[in-house]
């Protein structure tokens, strides 16, 4: 009887190649996403190329509902075109590259995005995003510069007034003649 002893090298070799080839090639999805009401939010999706360079055939962009149910917001084939079928998002969604833009955001669109990614020869490749959407609100690092804008604007009114109220007083002082008459006991008469 005669047995192979590098098998179960080969194979250990087959099985890292196998898992390095499916690490090179995958999503990179951000696990949450935050968008602000009435602004736009991109939820991003890239699929890495791995070693086969291998080509993205469609893009497709899922809402989970709270019910479970997944609701196709966009997709994007690169035979057929891009199509959005009818969905709370229609005509505010578009894919750029591989990545969802929901445009003037809504605390209704707040939720968990699948982004599905299919190549070729590679395959399809899933990722979810959670988008949270929040009301914009003055942050602590915008209000000293907005303390700073408001003294800037009551300088220079300050300055203009100024300016003004001195100007009002050359025109006024201008405008009166002094008559003086040289000479013994004559008066003296100002306009």
């Amino acid at each position: 009887m005669r047995t192979c002893n590098t098998s179960p090298l080969l194979m250990l070799k087959l099985i890292y190649f196998t898992l390095r080839v499916l690490e090179a090639q995958q999503l990179n999805v951000k696990p949450k996403a935050t968008g602000y009401l009435g602004h736009d939010v991109i939820l991003p999706c890239q699929f890495i190329q791995g070693p086969e360079n291998a080509v993205v055939t469609q893009v497709q962009w899922d809402l989970l509902e709270p019910e479970g149910k997944r609701v196709t917001i966009i997709f994007s084939n690169s035979y057929f075109g891009v199509n959005i079928p009818d969905s709370p998002l229609k005509g505010r969604v578009e894919i750029k590259e591989q990545s969802l833009i929901i445009k003037d955001v809504k605390m209704a669109d707040a939720g968990s995005y699948t982004c599905s990614v299919t190549t070729f020869p590679s395959g399809s490749f899933d990722g979810t995003t959670k988008l949270v959407v929040k009301e914009k609100t003055v942050q602590m690092h915008t209000l000293p510069r907005l303390i700073a804008a408001g003294v800037f604007v009551l300088i220079v009114v300050t300055m203009a007034v100024t300016t003004y109220i001195i100007i009002i007083r050359m025109r006024r002082g201008s405008s009166v003649r002094h008559r003086t008459t040289s000479g013994t006991g004559g008066p003296v008469m100002c306009n």
